[in-house]
């Protein structure tokens, strides 16, 4: 009796805490220490707590929409579909990044406006075994000038009645890059991964995780359609006397550590709080810092207010203003290797409600943020606004 009531207790502080019904999904990996591209970040917003039913099979789906003031505007819909078979579950995600932008980099480029579109798919499976859970997961993602494809494996076990769970993860990535235009341009890039987290319940209420990542990518880390002035404006405008393609190195190394804090107050509110350090063999460092309030409203509502900061320093090669006598063996012109900041807001509104003559539950939600970039030594762009919602449905039966 004394340990079922540690595991419903444990149970209901994850719920308040997290929004979920256990811990495994609450504090997921970031991205890499620089600024993730957009299109890479998972559009399904976190959720209200789930209700005490077994789900046999869900569908989902969500549409991201973003736009900023440098010209840049991406409409991500993305379709999940989960089917439960006892302890073993199978997963399908198809989701497609429709990108446009006349950002200062494309207008580097010579080019007024750039289309893209990628497509993806993810296929997964997990399997749970007494206290242990393992997953398996293969993704697709093709483009008109890039591809993308590798497996990832994870492993969770929970212990201690359910008040410790550790977790970690690896994955391969083999890219191919491509330039539009140029058929016999193809350059490769393969990326290792693993992550490793820790959460623990302390308390009363509180819950922490710890976590380190590690990922080595290895070829073609430049664009194939920035180009870098010499000896004059970097923006290879004017009397620039000469432009280069950019040209990074074919190796780098990052490594993340980050701590997560999470504080139940009361039975329907709780706040967190987290702090995430970056470094990587380009010298580039980053600090991140996270703060958000969850309530939940009635027996069916979340809502969430958070606030995310973010500060970079630059990588060892790159300048404002490359001088032409030196002629450097790694130039660039990408921002997000620039020294930079950015601070951001979001709002979350969840909503979920089991039907009470069949066994549905139907959910949707809405997920915004507001984003000021600062860059302190970028010629031609100093700061960016930028603004992103997503809006989620979803059934599960």
């Amino acid at each position: 009796m004394h340990r079922l009531i540690q595991i419903v207790a444990f149970t209901a502080i994850v719920s308040v805490c997290f929004g979920v019904g256990r811990a495994q999904a609450v504090l997921a990996p970031e991205p890499e220490g620089e600024t993730a591209p957009v299109a890479e970040a998972d559009p399904e917003p976190s959720r209200a707590p789930k209700l005490e039913r077994e789900v046999e099979r869900e569908v989902a789906g969500s549409l991201y929409v973003r736009s900023d003031s440098d010209g840049t505007t991406v409409v991500a819909p993305r379709i999940r579909f989960r089917q439960d078979f006892g302890r073993t579950g199978l997963d399908f995600v198809y989701s497609a990044d429709v990108w446009t932008s006349a950002s200062v980099d494309i207008r580097t480029a010579a080019s007024p406006l750039v289309e893209e579109r990628r497509d993806a798919i993810d296929l997964a499976v997990d399997h749970e075994r007494g206290s242990v859970q393992l997953t398996g997961a293969y993704r697709v993602s093709l483009e008109a000038d890039y591809a993308s494809h590798g497996p990832t494996l994870g492993v969770a076990w929970e212990g201690l009645q359910r008040n410790l769970r550790v977790e970690g993860r690896a994955s391969l990535s083999e890219d191919r890059v491509g330039r539009a235009g140029d058929p016999g341009f193809r350059r490769p890039l393969r990326t290792v991964s693993a992550w490793l987290g820790i959460t623990q319940l302390l308390g009363r209420g509180t819950l922490l995780q710890v976590a380190v990542e590690q990922r080595s990518s290895f070829g073609y880390h430049a664009s194939p359609y920035r180009w870098v002035g010499l000896g004059g404006s970097p923006r290879c405008a004017g009397l620039t006397p000469l432009c280069v393609p950019e040209v990074a190195p074919e190796q780098r190394y990052r490594q993340a550590a980050s701590l997560r804090l999470r504080q139940a107050l009361g039975k329907r509110a709780s706040v967190g709080a987290g702090y995430r350090f970056y470094y990587d063999s380009w010298r580039l460092q980053s600090h991140t810092a996270l703060a958000d309030l969850r309530v939940v409203l009635g027996r069916s509502v979340l809502l969430e207010l958070g606030y995310r900061a973010y500060f970079q320093g630059a990588a060892w090669f790159y300048r404002s203003r490359y001088e032409l006598a030196a002629l450097p063996a790694f130039v660039t012109r990408d921002r997000e290797l620039s020294s930079m900041f950015d601070h951001g807001g979001t709002l979350l509104i969840d909503w979920r409600r089991e039907l009470a003559r069949a066994p549905v539950e139907l959910g949707a939600g809405l997920h915004t943020e507001l984003i000021y970039y600062g860059y302190d030594d970028f010629p031609g762009l100093d700061r960016v606004l930028a603004g992103q919602g997503t809006l989620s449905l979803h059934a599960s039966f």
